[in-house]
């Protein structure tokens, strides 16, 4: 047994070369002195599949290769594995790219095979697994982001691009020496993976990024995984991640929006200014537009509004056959226009059923059977959800007729009815197919094609949008938003959460909504709207009459016409470092009706975020979420001073070490501008 240094500034690492595997053996800061891995782990596992039978094999990085090799020296380093026991003819080349300036190590993954029993079928980047102890955290990218204590046992397996994961990277830090290892995947592409965080009882949590492989119905596909792997050391914690995954899009990723004089140029100003937003499941007549005319004269914001079921056909029925509308929408929606509401019809992006016609196999068998998404021997893929119970085909975006019909419906919504934008539901939520037709366009399996398909979908559209008008998705994966230009964060509802999404993409793509429906009582609602405050969303996406039977509707309104007033600061500023908060009052959902793990939604009372505008100006939010009176104590990084409160509470706080107490009113929405 050999050990091997990589060396990349501060950042060490060891290899522990056997005669048939390697495992990383050792990490460490040496800035820091902290070591974050002293148990050997594996680095990479690789799975196979048989062509004639469909089975899996699975092989990692740890034994029954013919022979391993790691050489080279700074800055470029290859560890190479040559024909496992089980996988014979095939080759891994691991690459890593040192960089003092960066402390990094930026890995990349060369796969050849000459094996023609087995097409090579997922492979990881290279795992990075690590100690876990009390103070050190974890950052998993699910919605707008979420830390995890390292020692809790937990598992997260999600897939990129979709609600599960929002972004590319992942992170961990230590809160007491305040340093972290970055894990990102620099896919300026990107290609479909799925990324891992686990910690079980007795073994090492790892974090890892696997990507399902291209060609997968031939055997020798030889590939290299797209995008490289980046482990970087940083100062901070969850923010200072987010802000290199920030620098990477920025400066590479193929999803950054046209902008112009820091705006993005196909943003309507409506829509990038609207603080807040109704939703709203339409019958038979035109009762929905006096509910929501209702409910936003008593708000007096004029939001626009979600509209569902506009069409004849059920829920999640019949789809994509939405017309005719029902007789009450077109004079509906007018009426709700001449108000200053806008209208937002849903529609879905992705499923065809497969009875569209009550019953009947209509156009499903003859006209989308052959653009479905397909597994191995031409079966199409299917779901079920629980609003239909019935079995919806998953289209394959790459398609042709699936881009053709999107652009149908849409010039329909737009140039014959005349409505505002278009949500097109799933899109941004749902994961990839790793569809095998061969009649299709693309390669059978992973890599970029899914997401290239549906830009050129969304394309299609955008060449029949009318101006002023837009596009909108289900959650917020990211590699969308160049062609959508607000998604629904409606499931960013859980324990744990950290704004990290909007540190990276405000004023790139809008971001709108809670579901309020899974509030559970007072205190979820409070959260939510306290919440979607402070992180800088579009607020709302509530029915008018969830909304006039809130228990606290007082305080909601005070959030939503506090982002109204103060818009500037998130349409055109940045949210800056989270403060520390320290507040004895607490707030506990009684309800278990939230997606919140183990049920329950938990926060302080106090709600803080910090902004700061394009002019230079800063904004500290002040919430108290709670009925009772609370003081909290926050650690910020404004500079010591005496500051004017503004809201609902008036004179001065003094920073002092970067530390303010304030005593906050119950259920109270204050703040200070400098």
């Amino acid at each position: 047994m050999t050990i091997r240094s990589l060396s990349a500034g501060d950042l060490q690492a060891q290899l522990l070369q056997t005669d048939d595997g390697v495992l990383l053996h050792r990490l460490a800061d040496k800035k820091s002195g902290r070591i974050f891995l002293k148990e050997d782990g594996v680095l990479f596992t690789l799975t196979a599949r048989k062509l004639w039978d469909g089975s899996l094999l699975t092989v990692n990085s740890a034994a029954g290769w013919e022979r391993v090799c790691v050489s080279g020296e700074f800055p470029a380093y290859t560890v190479s594995f040559f024909g496992h026991e089980e996988l014979p003819g095939v080759t891994v080349i691991l690459t890593a790219a040192a960089s003092e300036t960066t402390h990094s190590l930026s890995w990349s993954v060369t796969l050849h095979s000459e094996n023609r029993e087995y097409s090579l079928y997922e492979c990881d980047y290279p795992i990075l697994t690590f100690g876990a102890c009390s103070r050190t955290k974890v950052f998993f990218p699910y919605g707008c982001g979420e830390v995890y204590p390292s020692m809790r046992t937990f598992s997260s397996r999600q897939n990129y691009p979709s609600y599960g994961a929002s972004m590319e990277y992942m992170a961990l830090w230590h809160g007491g020496v305040e340093r972290g290892l970055y894990y990102g995947l620099h896919d300026p592409a990107p290609a479909y993976k799925k990324l891992h965080y686990e910690k079980q009882e007795g073994a090492l949590p790892f974090l890892k990024a696997c990507m399902p492989l291209r060609d997968i119905d031939k055997a020798a596909n030889s590939q290299a995984l797209e995008g490289v792997c980046v482990w970087r050391l940083f100062d901070g914690d969850w923010y200072d991640a987010a802000m290199l995954y920030k620098a990477f899009f920025e400066q590479h990723a193929s999803w950054m929006p046209v902008m112009e004089n820091g705006k993005r140029k196909d943003t309507p100003e409506w829509l990038r200014t609207n603080p807040h937003w109704w939703r709203k499941r339409m019958k038979w007549d035109e009762g929905f537009a006096d509910e929501i005319i209702a409910a936003d004269e008593r708000l007096g914001l004029s939001s626009p509004v979600h509209l569902y079921d506009w069409f004849q056909i059920p829920y999640d029925t019949n789809y994509p056959h939405y017309f005719p509308a029902k007789e009450a929408f077109l004079p509906g929606m007018r009426r709700l226009q001449e108000k200053g509401i806008r209208v937002m019809p849903y529609i879905n992006g992705r499923l065809w059923d497969t009875h569209d016609k009550g019953k009947e196999d209509w156009q499903f068998t003859s006209v989308a059977r052959p653009n479905c998404t397909k597994k191995r021997g031409d079966e199409p893929f299917l779901e079920v959800y629980p609003t239909s119970n019935i079995e919806l085909a998953i289209m394959c975006p790459s398609t042709a007729l699936w881009q053709e019909k999107q652009q149908e419906i849409m010039k329909t919504l737009f140039h014959d009815f005349g409505v505002d934008g278009v949500y097109i539901d799933q899109i941004g939520a749902a994961q990839a197919y790793p569809c095998e037709d061969p009649s299709h366009s693309h390669r059978a399996g992973g890599g970029s094609w899914w997401v290239e398909s549906y830009r050129n979908l969304l394309d299609h559209v955008r060449q029949i949008l009318p101006e002023g008008r837009c596009l909108t998705t289900e959650c917020t994966s990211d590699p969308y938003m160049k062609d959508i230009q607000a998604y629904l964060s409606w499931i960013w509802i859980k324990n744990d959460q950290v704004p990290a999404f909007m540190a990276i993409y405000n004023g790139y793509v809008a971001v709108f909504g809670r579901n309020y429906l899974y509030a559970g009582d007072w205190i979820g609602e409070n959260i939510f709207a306290a919440q979607s405050l402070t992180y800088g969303e579009q607020m709302g996406w509530i029915l008018p009459e969830t909304y006039q039977a809130l228990t606290h509707r007082e305080f909601y309104d005070k959030c939503a016409h506090t982002r109204s007033a103060l818009g500037s600061f998130f349409y055109d500023g940045k949210l800056l470092r989270s403060p520390k908060i320290e507040d004895k009052t607490k707030l506990k959902t009684t309800k278990i009706k939230v997606e919140a793990y183990g049920g329950l939604l938990e926060h302080t009372a106090t709600f803080s975020e910090c902004w700061e505008r394009s002019d230079g100006k800063k904004l500290l939010l002040l919430l108290n979420a709670s009925r009772k009176e609370t003081t909290p104590t926050l650690y910020t990084q404004l500079p010591d001073g005496a500051y004017p409160l503004q809201g609902d509470l008036q004179g001065e706080v003094t920073v002092t070490d970067g530390a303010l107490t304030v005593t906050l009113p119950p259920l109270s929405v204050s703040y200070i501008i400098l």
